[in-house]
């Protein structure tokens, strides 16, 4: 895939958000970190200690258990929300091309809060999980991917 230069990459995952500048060429991306969001590690007493509810029904003795709310994937839907109103941002105010790598479930939220006009602007979305610290493979998986 051809990442010219000056070009921004937008690495997502459920905690973090990194956006790098291609300062290489476009058929060998040198990625230079230029912004990192991260979202503070809760634990899950911190977020919640609530027991799941029950149900009982009036003319037997039945009773049911629901399903427990997983706060931590809320909390990271929560993160990538505010990361998708980011990108939409930077979309508006940049000329350069885009790249979005994003974790699989973190994407799909993405497209979800994101404009079709912004997703319409991307080069390509990318459905992988990359960190701030992995400049270097993200590099090398841009080299070797088609769109």
């Amino acid at each position: 895939m051809l990442v010219r230069k000056d070009s921004k990459v937008i690495a997502v995952d459920g905690s973090r958000m990194a956006m790098f500048k291609n300062i290489g060429e476009a058929f060998s991306p040198v990625l230079e970190l230029i912004e990192e969001h991260k979202n503070p590690a809760l634990r899950t007493s911190e977020l919640g200690t609530d027991k799941p509810g029950r149900t009982f029904q009036s003319g037997s003795t039945r009773r049911a258990a629901h399903e427990l709310t997983d706060l931590q994937q809320l909390e990271e839907d929560r993160f990538v929300t505010e990361v998708a109103q980011r990108i939409e941002k930077i979309v508006g105010e940049t000329k350069a091309g885009i790249v979005l790598v994003a974790a699989p479930r973190a994407l799909g939220v993405i497209r979800k809060h994101m404009a079709p006009e912004t997703s319409a602007r991307l080069l390509a979305e990318i459905p992988k999980a990359f960190g701030p610290d992995e400049s270097v493979p993200l590099a090398k998986m841009l080299v070797k991917h088609d769109v």
